[in-house]
């Protein structure tokens, strides 16, 4: 505060302040005196601003924006004064152009207080409680409809005697003006909602071009400790089409809040971040959207690079808009990184164009959800002129969605094509038209998310001739160009919990290992995320890594890592071969990261050639609960572990009759021969 106190007299021999003329002003004018550095020459200038004249313009009748900071904000744009000091929620939505805000400090309280002869809880029924605020006004409504609210304005002084005047009951007030006055005696209550936005912050602002004086004031800018949010577009569904620049933000992140349309796989690009599951889909939310913006708002305030990781593009018919929007009334920065659509991504991946020359040229999207959920009885939709309609998050609506298109003079023959899960493993398609759809999505028992698409140009879908496989391994999309792919996993991969005793122990082995073999993506990803809470990155690629197969490659750079030694084949003997070729193991210390149900071959052959083999159990791998078999026709089943062959054969006791058997790699191989 010092070098900043010295600087204000560098500039000004009195550095002229302006505020209202209350004596709450004068207390505010005096913290911002003390956060520069105490008692530097000044001359404070006092405003009566159109609200302190006006007192009797209700505010919730939203009065003009800069109704308390208008007269102030006039006066320092003409040089009268050279900056002016408001309550940050006064302000303005835009301020005047040639002024900027300086700084804001930290709330002294953002909290609201409850004033009266009664707790708030027995508060008689009809009493009367005075505030000005429409906000203030709503959340009465909403926790306690029986009472009688009366607009009051004036000084905080004012409005207190309100109440011994028997004018009010009560009355609402920023718990933060009654502790700067020092009447903190005063509060019965505070009140349990969420305070206006910027509420116990003060503003200083200044003129744009008086840039020495704003790199002084900027110094008690709360804002400069502040972090930022991105929200991030995830695709529409296959982890494969999120951006590269979505990406790489992940791996900037400090926290990630994810949505249930997010694959999940993607929280691997942010492996050192805060992982909080934020789903919402119908009749299931984890976070309100009031609560989730709120973390939001609190993670960004301790200074973190928070990731807001929806599904699709974030704005599109998701709550980013409402998101960007209550950051912004905190000040707080926010960045977009947008993504595929599932509006586009899904036709797009099927073949479907959403336009097409002579056939379509026009294309709506629809919510399949209305803004008000909760009103009484389904609601017809409003269906746009176009040729092509694309409704999202429908497949409760699908009878409305009907019946509004029928009312819209939609023809029955109207080809309409109906996508669950689409870009995803488990994708299905129901085709139809407009007079049977309904039915022929009954029976194929869709289940969300879906995507609804009417219009002519939806002829073009035509379902291949897919084989459709089972894959009973953990990564079916490695298998996609083989068909249908259906994921039924016959392992399940869990992280092996360490004692502070084997974290220990770890890190002296991880330290003194000459090598580190990886020889799956379990084991790549397993073990980044142990390490790297014991190890900083840095640390991590100094070492030799070795890794079997591409996959478990791209599962360590997804840690920001390179493997040094990759080897071509996916096999125990072709990954021992690949290291006797390049390198002389005699003496080495090596490192082995593994699941519970190691292959010996490996450690074994190693050791034989004078290594030290230190391995360690970082997953178990387990069998899950059996399911019946799905019924449909399956053309085939892919085994990718003599584990996976196991569990099958011990839920099933045979592999039925004209499946295609597939089998990764010669040790699954001799595994289903024997």
């Amino acid at each position: 505060s010092a070098p900043t106190k010295a600087a204000i007299g560098k500039l000004y021999m009195h550095l002229r302040i302006g505020s209202r003329a209350s004596t709450l002003a004068a207390v505010q004018v005096e913290e911002i005196i003390r956060l520069l550095g105490g008692n530097f020459p000044h001359k404070l200038f006092t405003f009566k601003t159109r609200g302190d004249e006006d007192k009797t313009t209700p505010l919730a009748s939203q009065p003009a924006d800069d109704f308390f900071t208008g007269t102030i904000d006039q006066a320092l744009l003409k040089g009268d004064i050279d900056i002016a000091v408001h309550s940050a929620k006064d302000l303005p939505k835009d301020l005047r152009p040639g002024l900027e805000i300086f700084a804001l400090t930290a709330s002294l309280d953002d909290t609201d207080a409850w004033v009266s002869r009664w707790t708030w809880n027995d508060l008689p029924s009809g009493s009367k409680v005075g505030t000005s605020s429409l906000l203030r006004q709503q959340q009465v409504r909403i926790l306690r409809p029986d009472l009688h609210l009366v607009d009051i304005r004036g000084t905080v002084e004012e409005r207190l005697k309100l109440i011994d005047q028997g004018v009010v009951d009560g009355i609402i007030i920023a718990t933060c003006a009654l502790k700067r006055l020092n009447l903190e005696d005063a509060i019965r209550d505070v009140l349990p909602w969420e305070g206006t936005p910027l509420q116990g912050q003060l503003a200083v602002v200044g003129r744009e071009s008086d840039i020495e004086l704003k790199k002084v004031i900027q110094s008690i800018d709360v804002r400069l400790k502040h972090g930022k949010v991105t929200l991030v577009g995830a695709g529409p569904g296959d982890p494969d089409l999120i951006t590269l620049k979505g990406i790489k933000i992940l791996g900037k992140a400090d926290c990630v809040l994810y949505d249930y349309l997010a694959d999940k796989s993607l929280l691997k690009h942010a492996p050192g971040a805060e992982h909080i599951y934020a789903g919402k889909r119908k009749g299931e939310h984890t976070l309100s959207q009031d609560d989730l913006s709120r973390m939001l708002r609190a993670k960004a305030m301790q200074g973190l690079h928070v990731v807001r990781l929806k599904g699709g593009d974030p704005l599109i018919f998701g709550r980013g808009a409402e998101e960007i929007q209550y950051l912004n009334s905190y000040h707080i920065q926010v960045d977009v990184v947008p993504g595929i659509t599932s509006a586009t991504g899904i036709p797009s991946y099927l073949g479907v164009p959403l336009t097409a020359r002579g056939i379509a040229s026009s294309v709506a999207f629809v919510s399949g959800h209305g803004e008000d959920e909760n009103l009484s009885g389904p609601q017809p939709i409003r269906i746009p002129r176009a040729d092509t309609i694309v409704f999202l998050m429908g497949l409760t609506k699908l009878k409305e969605i009907v019946q509004s298109l029928k009312a819209a003079g939609w023809s029955l023959q109207t080809p309409i094509l109906i996508i669950s899960k689409g870009t995803r493993m488990d994708e299905q398609v129901a085709q139809g038209d407009l007079a049977a759809i309904e039915d022929l999505v009954h029976k194929s028992a869709l289940q969300p998310p879906v995507l609804i698409i009417a219009g002519e140009t939806t002829r073009f879908y035509k379902k291949g001739p897919q084989k459709i496989f089972l894959h009973c391994g953990t990564h079916p999309e490695l298998y996609r160009d083989l068909g249908r792919i259906i994921a039924w996993p016959m392992i399940e991969i869990k992280p092996v919990a360490l004692d502070d005793q084997q974290r220990i122990k770890l890190v002296e082995e991880f330290t003194m290992a000459d090598l580190i073999l990886l020889t799956s993506p379990a084991a790549s990803g397993h073990f980044m995320n142990i390490i790297l809470q014991l190890k900083p990155l840095q640390e991590v690629r100094h070492k030799v890594l070795a890794v079997i197969g591409r996959h478990t490659g791209q599962a360590l750079e997804g840690f920001g890592i390179s493997p040094q030694i990759i080897s071509p084949g996916e096999t125990a003997q072709g990954f021992f071969q690949t290291l006797m070729a390049i390198m002389h193991v005699r003496g080495k210390k090596i490192l082995f990261p593994r699941s519970s149900l190691p292959n010996p071959f490996l450690k074994d052959s190693l050791e034989s050639q004078g290594a030290r083999v230190m391995e360690w159990t970082i997953y178990s791998n387990t069998k899950p609960p059996r399911r019946d078999l799905p019924e449909r026709n399956i053309d085939g089943i892919i085994f990718t572990s003599p584990s996976t062959v196991k569990n099958f054969l011990e839920d099933y006791k045979t592999i039925p009759a004209g499946w295609e058997i597939l089998a990764k790699g010669p040790v699954t191989q001799a595994a289903l021969k024997e």
